[in-house]
């Protein structure tokens, strides 16, 4: 018998096993990410059962661009024993199927291939590259930016264009959750962590971008046109596929899920 959806309480500690086990990852070190990051809720972690064992796995993430409510799908797995019986996709078929009836018709997805989300309406609008910094990288002698600043000039900067993002509290959280450096560009910051840029907001790029010397950019293709972010050494990472998006969505890798 085929079952799908939310977990329940007493079956995180399986999900996880499960999710680590698809992903190849350390289980001490993912299960801390796992239970403390801002968006952890069971109500947004399903899965198919076969019989009663869980076979296949997906996370919702919940996004507010200015054209409607959305879902980020991440994590979407089949234990190896269970692969090519279809569970994947039915699971994102009624995941998909339940977004919509609860007002989130619009759906995002990073992805190395694309035959199961093309199956389910999907279709691959760009890429994430990434790629050196080719411009002077150093970092000011002044300090950081007030968050409370950076919030203000992303909100300006989101409400131009229905396209972008919108920042809730909850998801600004998240974006602190990792601790990322911002510091002033012309007319607006550049966030980094460590020596990974994956958000900037300016009017002209910066002559001299506050970063360390060997600082990469980490964002959508089209993103790193539209701002002029000055590249070398491009090599493709993922897929940005959408599903009932009125265009490509104008959004930062820092927003990643």
């Amino acid at each position: 018998m085929i079952e799908v959806r939310q977990i329940q309480e007493g079956e995180v500690a399986r999900f996880l096993e499960l999710l680590c086990e698809v992903f190849e990852l350390d289980h001490g070190r993912a299960s801390t990410v796992f239970y403390s990051e801002p968006f952890y809720d069971l109500r947004r972690k399903w899965a198919l059962f076969e019989n009663g064992h869980m076979a296949s796995i997906l996370t919702t993430t919940p996004l507010d661009f200015g054209f409607g409510n959305a879902i980020g799908i991440a994590g979407v797995g089949t234990v190896a024993s269970q692969r090519k019986k279809g569970f994947g996709e039915k699971l994102l078929q009624i995941v998909l199927e339940d977004a919509a009836r609860n007002g989130e018709p619009h759906a995002i997805l990073f992805a190395h291939q694309d035959v199961l989300y093309k199956r389910c309406g999907f279709e691959t609008v760009d890429h994430v590259i990434r790629a050196a910094i080719n411009q002077t990288c150093q970092l000011p002698y002044s300090g950081m930016i007030p968050e409370a600043q950076v919030e203000e000039m992303y909100a300006e900067w989101a409400k131009q264009n229905p396209l972008r993002l919108n920042r809730d509290e909850r998801r600004w959280r998240y974006w602190r959750y990792v601790f990322r450096e911002t510091y002033a560009a012309p007319g607006g910051y550049v966030a980094s962590e460590t020596n990974l840029c994956r958000e900037a907001i300016f009017s002209t790029p910066p002559e001299v971008w506050p970063l360390l010397p060997s600082a990469e950019w980490y964002g959508l293709r089209s993103m790193t046109k539209f701002l002029g972010v000055p590249t070398k050494h491009e090599r493709e990472e993922l897929l940005v596929m959408t599903r009932n998006f009125p265009d490509v969505p104008q959004m930062f890798m820092s927003d990643q899920f």
